[in-house]
């Protein structure tokens, strides 16, 4: 009786194996055998890299990374380049991002390299818009964000605002909202209706900061909401991230771009996630503009507790594990109705919800 490896096929039956010329039972053997040595491969390969790295020297800040070295600025404020380690490298979009502590070593011949990215408090990351399977963090670390919005080029979205402070809260980032372009916006009782519709965050406690880039109106206590904090800027294409960057501290040089005519869009000025250093201690990453923002992972479950005022009402829902979306007596729903819930973020909820992996 033939004895039956691990890493072969089942056969029908012994007399059938044997039958079967040689070199047809090597490639069976051989691509049954391959997954399991391709992740044992792969696992021993970075574990023989992290012991032929050297010792490790100092910590430091990664504040821009790209498809080669990665910038780190140590400690002392110098700024060095860096190379990622072929386990790094492999997925870069999220093992190693602006805002990560890491430990670096010096190689033989002098070349510096990332030994070690330190555990991360926080996180702002999406899925890839090229493989929504990938996991893309676009900053980490950090202490608060602003989800940056405008009145007009282009028009105030509150169903990306919405976006975005679902996934800072789920990264663990405490947020608030500028509106920018606060010059454009319209005057009398015109902007107190354009005002309403930020009412729902302001109830929910998120700051809320009108400014003007241009002009410099509001940028005082946004200025002081993100003093000497590690901060993200993010929001949409056009809605002046990047010049308010250069408003809030004139020698940071950030690229600036004009809103492309037409359908009042924005166009993209920042393509990576950098880190810009104020006067002040504060480090903001400026991210490149979005004009709609995945989630990434979330259950529906999860998704409702992102929107706190559902939360007294859902308790009265006639089902526990009620979606608010078509469940017969859903009290979140009839809130929406009502106007006791804002309609609007209701309605970003059933989109968000709508496109989430069911799976």
């Amino acid at each position: 009786m033939r004895t039956v490896r691990g890493d072969e096929p089942p056969a029908a039956d012994d007399a059938a194996w044997e039958a079967l010329p040689k070199r047809e039972r090597h490639r069976a053997r051989r691509t049954r055998a391959a997954p399991q040595r391709a992740r044992a491969d792969a696992a021993g390969a970075d574990e023989m890299q992290r012991a032929a790295l050297p010792p490790a020297l100092d910590d430091g800040l990664v504040v821009a990374t790209s498809r080669g070295p990665c910038t780190v600025e140590l400690d002392d404020g110098r700024l060095i380049a860096a190379v990622l380690p072929k386990a790094l490298a492999r997925d870069d979009r999220s093992a190693v991002a602006v805002g990560d502590r890491v430990r670096l070593a010096r190689r033989a011949h002098g070349e510096l390299v990332v030994r070690e990215v330190l555990p991360r408090t926080s996180q702002l990351a999406r899925p890839d818009p090229f493989d929504p399977r990938r996991r893309r963090v676009l900053a980490a670390n950090l202490e608060r964000a602003v989800a940056v919005a405008s009145w007009r080029r282009p028009p105030l979205a509150t169903g990306l605002l919405d976006r975005l402070l679902v996934a800072l809260a789920s990264g663990g980032v405490g947020a608030a909202i500028a509106v920018n372009k606060l010059d454009l916006a319209a005057r009398g009782s015109a902007f107190e209706a354009e005002l309403e519709a930020l009412r729902p965050y302001r109830e929910l406690g998120v700051p809320v900061f009108p400014c003007s880039a241009t002009t410099g109106d509001g940028l005082a206590p946004l200025r002081a909401w993100i003093g000497g904090r590690l901060v993200a800027f993010v929001g949409h294409s056009g809605a002046g991230k990047s010049s308010l960057i250069n408003a809030l501290e004139p020698l940071v040089v950030a690229a600036v771009g004009e809103v492309a005519r037409g359908a009042g869009r924005g166009r993209h000025t920042t393509t990576q996630p950098q880190i810009h250093r104020l006067a002040d201690g504060t480090r903001i990453v400026d991210t490149p503009g979005v004009r709609e923002f995945g989630l990434w992972q979330m259950s529906a479950r999860e998704l409702a507790a992102y929107f706190p005022e559902f939360e007294a009402h859902a308790a009265r829902c006639r089902f526990n594990d009620c979606s608010h979306a078509h469940e017969p007596l859903c009290e979140v729903r009839s809130a929406a109705e009502r106007g006791t819930i804002s309609p609007a973020r209701f309605a970003t909820y059933l989109r968000i919800l709508a496109s989430l992996d069911p799976a």
